[in-house]
């Protein structure tokens, strides 16, 4: 927990640096800050990603190249003998924080605290999370270094994708040993989003309460609610998009280096988050780049360093795929490149939607709630000039047209244009309209959504107004004193309740949880299973093998080819991808490392990796589609692992999973 805390202190501080140096007086607190987080999680990407391509990633040595960036950080800026006005000619007017400031701003803090109570305390966990986003970075920690993490028996795409957001939950995991923060580990996302979507409001000109209550507005969409505390990527992706906003719209007014590579840099990095991020940057770069060239034409040196900025925070993910595979969008084919299946096949397969299927859109954009997707509308229709609606319009159509697979998820970004739209709609008359429609949403969200959580943010917003009321009645003496013990207070309650309970996370088993039968053989596994290595087939869910303390070492054990091949390796072997035309094409999730399974290699593989343990699930039906398995949805490992009982001992078997010892030979 030290370390943790070391390397969040550095981390902050050398964002904040950064920030002075590119940050400006004429900025609201808003922009300020959000350019700090900006660079701090940049400086923690690449941090993260050096160490990695040096085989040295782990908790000391990140926390060590954070301190030396802090410190490094800290030289240029005196050096250069940069200081920040405290209040300049230019400066946004200062502006003290009303009642209903505070009472927003206790509600945007309540909910945060609430959902990162719910993310530490659930039982269900979603599959994403169980199979990928948490399992590749603890092979990343347990290596030291950055690799490609097989995703087998399902789709293969997730093993190449970018990963920026999964450098933060490997950040989290490293000094712990432990997901107890990791599984949350977007939280700190939503915090971005809320803070990106004020920073908007405040910069075009809107009010602080306006701000505030657009970011609520975002934050209480009940998926965002939902997706919030979990270790899934589409929130983190969202709040960097909108987070290039504020800097995009200081560059429509001003040129300056600072706003320029700030937003090369939220734009890096949700390029870099994953792979449907390379479509949906497109409308938020393109209205950075309008707004840039508005004041002059960008130099070959301004776009070399842009170039630099954009690949050092989220390009490099495609640049090594480039270079391994000679695809930088592998196993996507695209016209001239190696690949396993196109966009004709991702169109063909279940997650794909029908275009003229308007009834979909309809309904996912309905989920938000008809307040929120109304008043949004409205606000959306009014906003002068329309960037706003431009935004919205360009990212539905993306998302409907171009995405292959059009999930609900894909479309944060686009909640939280509206949401800008609703704060900015405040500022203009009629005001009576914003404000209503700001009412309308916040309101619609809360009945048509009611939980306890979501209802308790009303009374904790009242209480914090009264606070704020009895607080300005204190004499200025008192005030700054009270400050600090309280902050001091929350800080170290907050710090203990932590500690508290990671000791008991770390006392008990996991509980990873889908709601299936495979629940029970995890919770096995857990209680039975330490400092082992194991080797899984049959479903893509690797991350609950690790165990309790993630002790276990957890890989899939190639049954054809050698025991380091990946899937590029068995996709040339395989010839030529099918083309994108659709001729052909027949699954978009081919597994071709299945091809040519044969037991000897298969057990030559599992004495390399040193194999203890073996654990097979049942097959989900669609994956069944392109693996063949026995009548009970069993990978061959299981037969193969029945017929060779002297070597395999059978230590659990329930319909959805069998539990092997592998004698050492």
């Amino acid at each position: 927990m030290i370390l943790l805390g070391a390397g969040v202190v550095a981390m902050l501080t050398a964002g904040l640096g950064l920030a002075r140096l590119g940050g400006s007086p004429s900025e609201s607190r808003a922009t300020h800050a959000l350019r700090a987080a900006l660079w701090a999680f940049a400086i923690l990407v690449f941090v993260e990603a050096a160490l990695g391509a040096c085989r040295k990633l782990d908790a000391p040595n990140t926390a060590c190249a954070l301190a030396a960036a802090a410190l490094a950080i800290a030289g240029w800026t005196r050096r250069a003998s940069v200081r920040r006005p405290v209040r300049g000619t230019d400066a946004a007017p200062h502006e003290v924080w009303s009642i209903a400031d505070v009472a927003l701003g206790c509600a945007i803090a309540a909910a945060l605290a609430l959902r990162l109570w719910a993310g530490l305390h659930k039982s269900v966990f979603l599959y994403d999370t169980l199979s990928y986003h948490l399992h590749a970075p603890v092979t990343w920690l347990r290596d030291r270094r950055l690799e490609i993490v097989p995703a087998v028996f399902g789709d293969p795409a997730p093993a190449y994708a970018p990963s920026n957001v999964e450098l933060w939950f490997l950040f989290l995991l490293a000094p712990l040993g432990s997901d107890y923060l990791a599984g949350s580990g977007q939280i700190p996302f939503a915090a971005l989003a809320v803070l990106a979507v004020a920073a908007t409001v405040r910069e075009a000109g809107g009010r602080r309460e306006a701000a505030l209550a657009a970011g609520l507005a975002f934050f209480l969409v009940p998926e965002i609610w939902q997706q919030a505390p979990t270790a899934m990527t589409d929130l983190g992706m969202a709040a960097l998009l909108l987070a290039s906003l504020p800097f995009a719209l200081r560059l429509r007014r001003a040129p300056a280096t600072g706003d320029c590579l700030t937003c090369a840099a939220a734009l890096g990095l949700a390029l870099g988050a994953k792979y449907v991020g390379a479509l949906l940057v497109v409308p938020f770069a393109t209205a950075a780049a309008l707004a840039a060239v508005r004041h002059r034409r960008p130099g070959l040196r301004d776009l070399v360093v842009i170039g630099v900025v954009l690949l050092a925070t989220g390009g490099f993910w495609y640049a090594r795929n480039a270079i391994v595979t000679g695809n930088p969008f592998y196993p996507v084919s695209a016209p001239g490149l190696p690949g396993l299946y196109g966009r004709a096949a991702m169109r063909a397969w279940d997650y794909h939607l029908p275009v003229g299927d308007l009834r979909a859109l309809g309904r996912m954009l309905a989920a938000a709630g008809i307040g929120f997707s109304v008043a949004g509308t409205l606000s959306l229709l009014r906003a002068r000039p329309p960037i706003e609606l431009a935004l919205a319009a360009a990212l539905g159509a993306l998302f409907w047209i171009a995405v292959p697979y059009q999930e609900s998820r894909f479309l944060f970004a686009a909640f939280g244009i509206a949401a800008i739209a609703l704060g900015r709609a405040a500022a203009r008359p009629p005001a009576w309209l914003g404000w209503g429609a700001l009412a309308v949403a916040l309101s619609g969200e809360l009945l048509e959504f009611p939980t306890p959580e979501r209802l308790a943010l009303v009374p904790i917003g009242l209480l914090g107004a009264a606070l704020a009321v009895v607080w300005r009645r204190l004499p200025p003496s008192v005030r700054r004193p009270t400050a600090v013990a309280g902050t001091l207070t929350l800080l170290v309650a907050g710090a203990a309740a932590l500690a508290v309970g990671l000791g008991h996370y770390r006392a008990r088993d996991p509980g990873y949880a889908l709601g299936d039968e495979i629940d029970g053989a995890w919770s096995w596994l857990g209680t039975h299973v330490q400092q082992a290595s194991v080797a899984y087939a049959g479903a893509n869910l690797a991350f609950p093998l690790s165990g309790r303390n993630l002790s276990n070492r957890v890989t899939y054990v190639n049954v054809a080819g050698g025991p380091g091949d990946l899937l590029h390796d068995f996709g040339r072997r395989a010839g030529p991808a099918k083309d994108d035309t659709g001729s052909g094409a027949s699954s978009a999730e081919p597994a071709p490392y299945r091809d040519g399974a044969d037991f000897a290699t298969w057990m030559r593989n599992l004495r390399a990796a040193n194999t203890d343990v073996l654990f097979v699930a049942a097959m989900y039906p669609i994956v069944r589609r392109g693996i063949a398995a026995d009548d009970e949805g069993f990978p061959l490992e299981r037969a193969w692992a029945d017929a060779h009982p002297a070597v395999f001992s059978l230590r659990y078997a329930s319909p959805a999973a069998r539990i092997y010892g592998m004698a050492s030979p």
